[in-house]
């Protein structure tokens, strides 16, 4: 018996539990949106967005302006005065003065007369004047040219000889040997004799120019 009562407690708990569960649900079911009502959402949504583009743009155009004010501004502080206009203006018109030419052709005159006079000295004859380093260079360049043509005349591989060689391997190889030429021909040693005193005197005058 206290079995069947039991059951029928439990039976009744779960009938109360289900009733109130299909309550609740009922009362929290989603609510009717007519059509006009999502409309007029909508159509708030896009104003307020136009409203905030449009705001942005006005605040966009303020700046701007703004900025434009400041810049003219500072553009009106770099300026100068008027005042300092006029002046440069007044300046500007007045001509310039003239030179004074008379004065600087007085004044190169009394330079002129300051100057100093050269004096000049007059060479007495036939003079000629020459620096040792011109005369030195050109005797070089007269013994190389020298040496120049001895080698090529004269030099090794040519078949050209002097007189004197000539003349001493005649008397040498010839049918009549005899002495060299200048032990033979006494004239012809002198002459040798003299030319080479010349050029020992002048060789002695050319250390002495360079040494002094």
């Amino acid at each position: 018996m206290a079995k069947f009562q039991r059951g029928d407690l439990e039976s009744k708990s779960e009938k109360e539990l289900s009733e109130k569960m299909s309550d609740q649900s009922d009362d929290e079911g989603p609510e009717e949106v007519t059509f006009n009502d999502s409309k007029a959402v909508a159509l708030k949504s896009v104003k307020d967005a136009r409203d905030s583009v449009k705001r942005g743009k006005e605040l966009l155009k303020e700046k701007r302006r703004k900025r434009q004010l400041l810049f003219q501004e500072q553009k009106k502080s770099r300026l100068l005065p008027e005042a300092l206009l006029e002046e440069f203006d007044t300046v500007a018109t007045k001509a310039p003065p003239l030179p004074d030419v008379k004065g600087e052709q007085q004044q190169e005159k009394k330079k002129k007369a300051k100057k100093p006079k050269k004096v000049s000295k007059s060479l007495q004859g036939n003079c000629k004047v020459m620096r040792l380093k011109d005369r030195s260079a050109n005797t070089s360049m007269q013994k190389s040219a020298m040496d120049f043509i001895q080698a090529r005349l004269y030099g090794p591989g040519s078949q050209r000889t002097t007189n004197a060689e000539l003349l001493s391997l005649q008397k040498k190889r010839g049918l009549n040997q005899g002495a060299a030429v200048q032990f033979a021909n006494k004239k012809w040693g002198a002459d040798q004799k003299a030319k080479a005193e010349k050029c020992n005197k002048r060789f002695i005058h050319r250390q002495k120019l360079i040494a002094s």
